[in-house]
């Protein structure tokens, strides 16, 4: 080697180990105690969820993130790489959250209720009417970016529509879309559109269609959300909705009060309303106390009763 080469590998080399840091490694502990008078319950604690992020970049441009989850089972529920080309046009391509709900946007160290409110739940990947159960994410690609100094922003994916590690089984691919709007710092506004179909191609497909529209403000203190939404599974028609008002009363303590709905066939009768009153606890940096009374009024099944409370330790 030259002594021209020799100087080159000895400039570059340190230049790419520095830019190829080591991931950035991350966690959280969710474990939770639950009861409940419905009449097939089971009371007691549990470890709802153990999950570990590696987090890192390639480039100034570029970075990526894993994270797998314990539930009964070890799962990737993220896996992607982003390109971040301008602050208005970016693009995300491999597994993670899709994104028509502004729900979506929090994960569980940050979700307000212990619960995703059930329209979130059973219109959003997570219980779906449609039976995915994939933690609300999917295999696919997104642009997406802010506008007029982040005055609307907006997410634009194409995915699979068969959730987490899963190929496609049928020719369709599924169209997903968030717009939210802030006016005010303190104030967004969210609509949200998803359009697919599921089911295998031999066995034959069913239209699987969301549509959302949220509202958010929150401050120092002061959050309140609220989202309506609706579906279209292989013909059945639903909707739902929520509205959850939380305040700090202190930087450690924030009281909630939230209400959601859901009527799964809007040609039914069934139609459930749960009301829940709660309380968040941070008592030191990374720990999250949470306690929940719900009452579950619903118009065919018995009424309910639920407490729950967790802790969720983020390192």
């Amino acid at each position: 080697m030259t002594v021209m080469g020799v100087l080159t590998v000895a400039v570059v080399l340190p230049a790419v180990a520095q830019e190829l840091k080591a991931p950035k490694i991350s966690g959280l502990v969710n474990a939770r105690y639950a009861w409940s008078d419905k009449e097939d319950a089971t009371h007691g604690f549990d470890i709802r969820r153990v999950r570990l992020a590696a987090d890192g970049v390639l480039s100034d441009k570029v970075d990526y993130k894993f994270q797998a989850e314990y539930e009964t089972s070890v799962k990737v529920i993220d896996a992607y790489l982003r390109w971040k080309i301008a602050p208005e046009v970016n693009v995300q391509i491999g597994e993670y959250k899709v994104q028509y709900s502004q729900e979506t946007l929090y994960g569980p160290a940050t979700w307000i209720t212990i619960e995703n409110p059930t329209a979130v739940a059973r219109l959003n990947g997570y219980n779906d009417l449609s039976g995915l159960k994939a933690n609300g994410r999917d295999v696919g690609v997104t642009l997406y970016g802010d506008l007029l100094n982040k005055v609307v922003s907006y997410r634009i994916g194409v995915f699979n529509g068969n959730g987490i590690n899963t190929k496609d089984d049928n020719d369709k691919k599924d169209f997903a879309g968030l717009l939210w709007v802030r006016p005010l710092k303190e104030l967004a506004f969210s609509i949200g559109h998803y359009q697919g179909v599921y089911g295998a191609k031999d066995s034959g497909t069913h239209v699987r269609i969301r549509n959302s529209a949220g509202v958010e403000y929150k401050d120092d203190k002061l959050t309140v959300r609220g989202e309506y939404l609706n579906g279209n599974t292989a013909g059945q028609k639903s909707d739902g909705a929520y509205a959850t008002v939380a305040y700090w009363v202190s930087k450690a303590v924030q009281p909630l009060l939230s209400i959601d709905y859901f009527k799964a066939d809007r040609d039914g009768d069934e139609k459930q309303w749960n009301y829940q009153v709660g309380v968040n606890v941070i008592p030191v940096k990374k720990l999250r106390i949470q306690a929940a009374y719900t009452y579950t009024n619903n118009k065919v099944a018995k009424d309910v009763n639920q407490f729950e409370t967790q802790f969720i330790l983020q390192f």
